[in-house]
């Protein structure tokens, strides 16, 4: 199936223009933390932003020309950090289709489902926002750093490390802006932090769980409309598998949460179908953040 699936994609791509982008994100902006009075210098920022991410070109890549990734970026402003500087936190999301037989069902999967709440940056109207490798620049480094992930992870779905060059390009965006001294990219003790997340997953010590990370999606969700006792079986090694990550190598791993915090309603109602209802006991044992959500769907009826 695994040749087919990206013979299929590799179709869909061939007839797409060559300047195509990659990402098509829904951006939305929350200004009720903002003085009235200031609003009006913020009134073009969400399209600005929806402007740039799906405008620019983040990648050279022909497989990456086919159907946009879909991701969505809502942004609470929390204060005034200055003159024309802001503080904010970021919900990032991405997903994309389940696939039926290599075709592109109308049923999503998320992807990313991350909360950044520690965003500093400036903005003035007309502001002119330039992609730039070379600069640290507080605005456009946020949104780099997460496209890069956004494609990245969306590849690894097809492709066991098909998203590494991706995952480099945010770990050198995060050392940039580390090192120009943006306090908001120095490393954190909090349970999410930009550089735990990069550092991750340049490691060699976690490609079993990005491994597994392609396993559930490939062999597991995609397969789950025509062979849905295969399915869930490769899900449900993909899930322990991660789960081992945190039990064996690291208990507060980043990627880690991140996969299931994206999941775990996803997994819950998937497993309805199993044969057998103590499977929940053993996602119960992988999750053990989201304990509610599996005790509830183990009493539910399919």
């Amino acid at each position: 199936m695994r040749l087919l699936l990206c013979s299929a994609l590799l179709l869909t791509v061939s007839v797409t223009a060559t300047d195509a982008q990659e990402l098509n994100c829904d951006v939305t902006v929350n200004l009720d933390n903002i003085p009235s009075g200031q609003r009006d210098f913020l009134r073009n920022f969400e399209s600005d932003i929806r402007r740039y991410l799906n405008d620019t070109r983040f990648t050279n890549e022909k497989d990456l020309e086919g159907e946009r990734i879909q991701c969505t970026f809502n942004i609470f402003f929390k204060s005034m950090a200055g003159e024309d500087r802001y503080q904010a936190q970021v919900f990032i999301g991405s997903r994309r289709p389940i696939y039926v037989e290599n075709e592109p069902s109308s049923k999503i999967t998320p992807i990313l489902r991350i909360l950044d709440d520690r965003w500093e940056f400036g903005y003035v109207p007309n502001q002119r926002m330039i992609q730039d490798d070379f600069t640290a620049d507080p605005l456009t480094d946020f949104l780099d750093f997460y496209a890069y992930l956004i494609i990245g992870f969306d590849l690894e779905t097809y492709t066991a490390n098909s998203g590494t060059k991706y995952f480099q390009k945010a770990l050198q965006i995060w050392s940039q802006a580390n090192g120009a001294g943006l306090k908001d990219w120095q490393q954190s003790s909090t349970s999410y932090s930009r550089f735990g997340m990069v550092d991750e997953l340049n490691s060699a010590k976690y490609l079993s769980l990005l491994s597994a990370f392609n396993t559930y999606h490939f062999d597991g969700i995609d397969v789950l409309a025509t062979k849905p006792e295969q399915g869930l079986e490769a899900m449900l090694q993909a899930i322990e598998a991660i789960s081992q990550v945190r039990q064996r190598q690291n208990a507060t791993s980043v990627l880690v949460k991140q996969f299931f915090d994206a999941k775990y309603l996803e997994i819950a109602e998937s497993f309805l179908k199993y044969p057998n209802r103590s499977v929940y006991d053993r996602l119960r044992l992988a999750d053990q953040e989201h304990l509610k959500s599996y005790d509830e769907y183990r009493t539910r009826s399919q």
